[in-house]
């Protein structure tokens, strides 16, 4: 994961209000969306905070391959 972010040109997080005045986060770079929360949020606020949350957490990510059924 920590590969990706380095070939990002410049990542940045968005956050969207739903139509029904919700707000989830994406994640973009270069016009390409990488991410989506799969989650709403009440506010503003408790999104920025998953997305401040996720800022500290992506360095230590890994990757697993999940098994073909």
């Amino acid at each position: 994961m920590a590969i990706l972010f380095a070939r990002m040109t410049g990542p940045t997080f968005r956050i969207v209000e739903t139509d029904a005045g919700a707000f989830r986060w994406t994640l973009h770079d270069d016009g390409t969306v990488l991410a989506t929360s799969g989650d709403t949020y009440p506010t503003r606020q408790v999104a920025a905070r998953r997305i401040q949350r996720l800022k500290r957490v992506v360095p230590e990510a890994g990757v697993a391959t999940a098994e073909s059924p």
